[in-house]
Order: C-alpha cells, then sequence, then structure tokens
C-alpha cells in the first residue's frame, strides 16, 4: 500500500524544512515498524508551503503475535495456601484474562497472550497525528483560538492511502485529499496526486517538490540572469541551499549597482548581497574579480523584470550606502585606539572582559611562538595589540560575520605589517571541519591560544557541553584546536597548555585543565574515526601524551600493521600478561627485576633473550620499530605461556618469572593501551 501525506502552511523557514521531512520520515519508519507494518520506502519532500512523505510498500495488515508476559514472582502471586492473591488478581485483569489462565515459569508468573494484528489503515490515523505534533520547532506560532503550535500557521492537511482518505486532524485543520499549487502560478486546489505522480504532478502545478531537482533548477536560473549581467555567478552553495528552501519555481533576476561600491572589500559587498538580500554576487569569468552587478532569486515569475530589477537594486543601494557609510567612518579611527571599548565590553560572566581575554591569549601566544620557534615576539606583540580591535568596528557591528575580514583589511590600510593583518583574520580559521585553514604561522599561533582559551574558560566556571547541547561552540572549537596542530606539525604539549590556560582564568575550578584535555581526547576519537577502527584510536589514545604528533605517530603504526598475526597474537599475550600482573598486584606481589641465572626453563630463557633483544632495537618514538618488535616475540611468548607456570608455590621462581613479565610490560606499556585490543579472528 503507498502512502501520501502532506502538510501545507504558510511559508516556512528554509532551514526549517529538510531538517523536519527528515525527521518525519525516521519517525514514520519507526512508528510503522513498531506495530508491525514497515514501509518499503519513505520519499521526503519539503518546499516552503509544503511537507510531504511518500511511503511505498506498507503490508496492509500486520500479523497476530504470540507474547508472554511477565508477572509478579510466584510467591507474591499465590499465598501458602495456593489461592491467588491481589497481585496475582491485578496482574490477570491487566492482562485481560481470568486468573485460572495464569502459568508459571521459574519463579514468576507469566500469560501467553495473542496480539492481533492491526491493518495499516486503522494504525495510520494515529501515527500521523502523532507526526504532525512532534515535528521538532525551536519557535512556534499559533493562530485563531487554537492552544496547538506549529512552525507557521497550517492551511491543510492532506493524507491518502491507497487513494482513500486518512484522517488527521491538528488544531483546526482536518485532513482531506486535497492540496495547492505554486501561491502565485496556480493557487487553486488540485486533488492530492498519488504516490507515483506525487512529483511530477506538482510540477504541472509550479510546484517543484523534490529538493535537488529545485536547487538545480535555481542554480541554472542563476547562471542565465549571470550572463545576462555580463558575468558568471560567484559559487555559493549554503546561499543556493538557503534560496532553495525560499522558493518552490525559481525566477532570477538580474539586477547593478553604482561600480563606485566595488571600493568596498569583496568581502563586504558579498556579506552585503547574501546577508540580508539572499542575492548572489556576479564575477568575471576570467579574473574572478566582482562586476557591479547581482542575481535575485524570485518565486514569480514577471511580465517585465524589469520592474523586479528596479525594486531589488533600491534595496541593495541602500545596504551598500550603509557599508560605505560604516567603512569610511571606520578607518577615521586606527584599530588599536579602539580597544578602550573593548575593556568596557564584558566577554563571558565570569571570564572578565574582552581585553582581559585578549591579554590572556597574548601570553599563550608567546608561550607557543617561543615553543614552535616559528614568528617573532615582537610580531606576536604587534598582533595581540590589534587582534579583535575590529569587534568595537561600526561594520563588525552591523556584520558580525564580517569579523576578522576587516581587522586585515583596516590593519593594511593602516600599514602594519602584512603578517600582522592576516593574524587578524586567520586566527579565526578553521571555522568548522571542513574549512581551511590559516597559511601563515602567525595566524595559527593566535588560533590556537585563541581556542586554548575558550576551551580552558568554558570549562573553568562550569559550562561545558553537556548532552547535545552545546551554546558556546567547543566541539567546534576543539576539533578546530585539532586541526590547526597537526596541520602546523608542531610538537606541543596540549595537556600542559590546557593547565596554563586553565591558571590564568579567575576563579577557575579545580582540575580544569584536565577535565579540557579528557574532552579534547574525546573529539580526536570522533575526528579519527573516518580514518581508522574504534580500537586502534582506543589502544592509542589510552597512552596518550600532550603530544598530538607522537599520538598520531602511534596510530599510524597501529594502523600499518592492522591485521598482522604476529602482532594481533603478541599484544592479545599482552593482554594476559597485564592480567596476570594485576592480580600478583592485589596478592601484593611486584617483583621488579629478573635474574637470569635463575630462569630454569628452557621457554623463559628464550623469552628472556628475546625481551633483551627487543629493548636494544627500540628507539624512542619509532613506534613502527617497536610494534614489529613486539610481533617478533609471539613464539617465545606462546612457548612460555604453553609451558610455563608463572604462579607457582616456590615464592622465589614465582616472583623471577613475575618479574621477567614485568619487564616486557614496562618496555612495551607505554607503545598501547592493549586492554582495548579486539583480537580478529579468521574466516
Amino acid at each position: 500500500m503507498d502512502l501520501v501525506f502532506e502538510i501545507g502552511t504558510e511559508e516556512l523557514p528554509a532551514g526549517f524544512q529538510k531538517p523536519a521531512v527528515e525527521w518525519m520520515s525516521a519517525e514514520l519508519q519507526k512508528q510503522l515498524a513498531e506495530v508491525g507494518l514497515p514501509a518499503g520506502k519513505v520519499e521526503t519532500y519539503a518546499t516552503p508551503r509544503r511537507l510531504a512523505l511518500v511511503a511505498s510498500g506498507i503490508a496492509e495488515s500486520s500479523p497476530d503475535v504470540k507474547k508472554t508476559l511477565q508477572g509478579p514472582p510466584l510467591k507474591a502471586a499465590f499465598g501458602p495456601d495456593g489461592k491467588p492473591t491481589k497481585a496475582a488478581e491485578g496482574f490477570a485483569k491487566k492482562a485481560g484474562v481470568a486468573v485460572s489462565e495464569l502459568k508459571t515459569e521459574g519463579d514468576r508468573v507469566v500469560v501467553d497472550q495473542l496480539v492481533k494484528g492491526t491493518s495499516a489503515r486503522e494504525a495510520l490515523p494515529a501515527i500521523l497525528t502523532r507526526l504532525v505534533r512532534g515535528i521538532p520547532c525551536k519557535k512556534t506560532m499559533r493562530w485563531g483560538n487554537e492552544e496547538l503550535g506549529f512552525a507557521r500557521p497550517i492551511h491543510w492537511i492532506a493524507a491518502e492511502l491507497d487513494g482513500k482518505l486518512i484522517a488527521v486532524e491538528f488544531a483546526d485543520v482536518k485532513s482531506g485529499t486535497r492540496t495547492r499549487g505554486h501561491r502565485f502560478h496556480a493557487n487553486e486546489w488540485l486533488e492530492l496526486p498519488g504516490a507515483t505522480q506525487y512529483v511530477s504532478e506538482l510540477r504541472k502545478a509550479h510546484v517543484l517538490t523534490d529538493w535537488q531537482e529545485r536547487k538545480d533548477a535555481v542554480w541554472k536560473e542563476v547562471e542565465r540572469a549571470a550572463r545576462e549581467a555580463g558575468g558568471e555567478a560567484r559559487p555559493d552553495d549554503e546561499l543556493l541551499e538557503t534560496v532553495t528552501g525560499l522558493v518552490e519555481e525559481p525566477t532570477g533576476v538580474y539586477g547593478t549597482f553604482d561600480g563606485a561600491f566595488l571600493e568596498l572589500p569583496p568581502e563586504v559587498l558579498i556579506s552585503e548581497m547574501r546577508g540580508h538580500q539572499k542575492y548572489f554576487a556576479v564575477q568575471d569569468a576570467s579574473s574572478k574579480k566582482l562586476l557591479p552587478a547581482f542575481v535575485a532569486v524570485s518565486n514569480t515569475k514577471v511580465d517585465d523584470p524589469a520592474v523586479s530589477r528596479r525594486g531589488y537594486e533600491r534595496v541593495l543601494r541602500a545596504r551598500l550606502s550603509d557599508g560605505k557609510f560604516f567603512f569610511d567612518e571606520d578607518r577615521k579611527t586606527p584599530l588599536a585606539a579602539r580597544n578602550e571599548r573593548l575593556k568596557r565590553t564584558v566577554f563571558l560572566q565570569g571570564l572578565g572582559t574582552q581585553w582581559e581575554r585578549i591579554e590572556r591569549i597574548r601570553a599563550l601566544a608567546l608561550r607557543l611562538q617561543a615553543t614552535a620557534r616559528v614568528s617573532t615576539p615582537e610580531l606576536v606583540a604587534q598582533a595581540a595589540e590589534v587582534l579583535k580591535s575590529d569587534l568595537a568596528t561600526g561594520m563588525v557591528g552591523e556584520f558580525p560575520d564580517l569579523q576578522g575580514v576587516m581587522g586585515r583589511e583596516y590593519a593594511l590600510k593602516e600599514g602594519l605589517p602584512r603578517e600582522v593583518a592576516d593574524a587578524l583574520f586567520e586566527h579565526y580559521l578553521p571555522r568548522g571541519a571542513e574549512d581551511r585553514l590559516p597559511g601563515g604561522d602567525l595566524g595559527a599561533i593566535f588560533g590556537m591560544a585563541d581556542r586554548l582559551d575558550q576551551l580552558a574558560g568554558i570549562f573553568g566556571i562550569g559550562k561545558e557541553p553537556t548532552g547535545t547541547a552545546d551554546p558556546y561552540g567547543l566541539r567546534r572549537a576543539a576539533i578546530s584546536l585539532l586541526r590547526l596542530v597537526l596541520h602546523k606539525g608542531w610538537k606541543l604539549d596540549l595537556h600542559q597548555l590546557f593547565n596554563t590556560a586553565a591558571a590564568a582564568i579567575p576563579k577557575a575550578r579545580a582540575e580544569t585543565g584536565e577535565r579540557v584535555w579528557q574532552f579534547l581526547l574525546g573529539r580526536l576519537q570522533s575526528y579519527w574515526s573516518a580514518d581508522f577502527t574504534t580500537f586502534e584510536v582506543q589502544m592509542a589514545l589510552g597512552r596518550a601524551t600532550g603530544d598530538l604528533l607522537d599520538v598520531k605517530a602511534r596510530l599510524d603504526a597501529l594502523h600499518a600493521l592492522r591485521g598482522q598475526s604476529g602482532l594481533q597474537e603478541a599484544a592479545a599475550a599482552f593482554k594476559r600478561i597485564q592480567n596476570i600482573l594485576s592480580q600478583a598486584h592485589e596478592k601484593g606481589l611486584a617483583p621488579m627485576r629478573y635474574e637470569p641465572a635463575a630462569l630454569g626453563e628452557p621457554a623463559e630463557r628464550e623469552l628472556a633473550a628475546a625481551l633483551e633483544r627487543a629493548r636494544g632495537s627500540i628507539q624512542p618514538g619509532s613506534y613502527a620499530r617497536a610494534f614489529d618488535a613486539l610481533a617478533d616475540l609471539r613464539a617465545p611468548l606462546a612457548r612460555f605461556f604453553e609451558d610455563v607456570m608463572v604462579m607457582v608455590p616456590d615464592a622465589a621462581v614465582r616472583d623471577n618469572r613475575l618479574a621477567l613479565l614485568r619487564q616486557l610490560h614496562e618496555l612495551f606499556a607505554p607503545l598501547a593501551d592493549f586492554s582495548k585490543l579486539q583480537v580478529e579472528k579468521a574466516g
């Protein structure tokens, strides 16, 4: 059976639509499976005016299911005389059976029940009603006298199973079997198309319901209009995704603006165009420089595009004029002179002012510079002086996404060194897991220092992430810090740096540095999960130092030897050594040195000789050679455990063997946490 379900609304926010239908799809499949009616396929469709699901292959009815219900303990269900107690009677009543039908299973009372299957037509009204009520909305609207809210007022609900109405009700709206076309080009009721015709029939009504089809159509229109303007559209997938959520059938219209505005930094122009107006910038096809033109995407085709063009141009002209005013006014005051305002601006309650934070970042940056031996202390001090001064400019106040961008621009206008100017912008990079990294060392130094202070500071005042909540973006900050360190390849003790950063935080909680370090290790496990197995990462992180390069070298060596039988078997034996030593420790036995002359069995002498050979071949930081040496111990370890009993009654023999194993443990334990090893089985 096929289900078509659509919620028609006022224009929905662009960013709400796809997550909403994805949630609806997952929830529908989950609830259908719970009643034994799994769907074969569920397709999602979202536009500004509708959220829709098309589910095919739903079973007509679910099978009967035999279930055994667990009741109270036997002693509680029946008294000494064998008569049922109130507990047994209550259980029987709840199960809908007579007390005589109760059975015993072990020490409990049970009853067998036959749960009758349900039809899809019976189950779907309640399921779809729960779907409408459950869609996650950050903000809801209410209309009329209704107490129920939704992201936007609902105008219609359409629901059909194999062409027949499914009753759904929300607020003052009852489901029907009709939908509507485009608000301006086909604004009339039409019968809800079936599952196989849903997309094509609504396309005829000027509604492109498929997101990717509509996105492709938007870009095609943008490219066409940009060519008419004499250039090409500047690629912007984020804006393209947003605009796709604003139209049901796109039409591109190009506009122009005064070429004098090209004196503004390109980032300002682009921010003005995309931020408020959702316009695409137009650039020269050869030089890639911006042209005094843009493309707007309309949801309505007009007879005379010039009418729309004038409206779009008028709105942008006002915005660009504002930008030009801020740009000219900002340059009248040097960046450093704006720091007085930062001294009066609170960064976050408990973490002081913006300027106090900059002072902490400055100290961390100087330490990083000295450790990495890049750039110079003088450049660090010069960059720190104006690092975040652009936060006090009119341009960044109006357009917060330009922080760093304007700092670099104004610094260059003032004649500050290029390296300093670039650092003002690059210390914000990367902004996420896929964003580009700083090109210069100074930007990387301040990027690390900024995030060290951010993480230590917010953890220090007890505002660390909980569950999925991360209001201060600490997970993103941690990933950015990891990427910076691994990209630059500087040998840094991040663990100690977190302790240093935490020590500068007023009234920071105890163990803040350690808590942030453990948080970072958790982010590392997530960051490396795409390229390494969980066990490889856990084994490497289990012996992690504060030097991420060292951890990465350890991880690479483990990964290169993955599946090698010698390493697998030797590591499994090493886990056994750990267990033996742990048990000995519990008994108060901890011998440290073994006597080679006291080793009587051939297998233990062979293991001791192999240990000494391994000791000579292992060099600090050479993990590949170390793991090779461990793999070479496979045979002597196997013979040792086959021929030798460690915990023998003779205390001298026992302690000597324990000491031999301890020496092995001390040599190889720093390599990895072998307790995390999962031995791979052949076949």
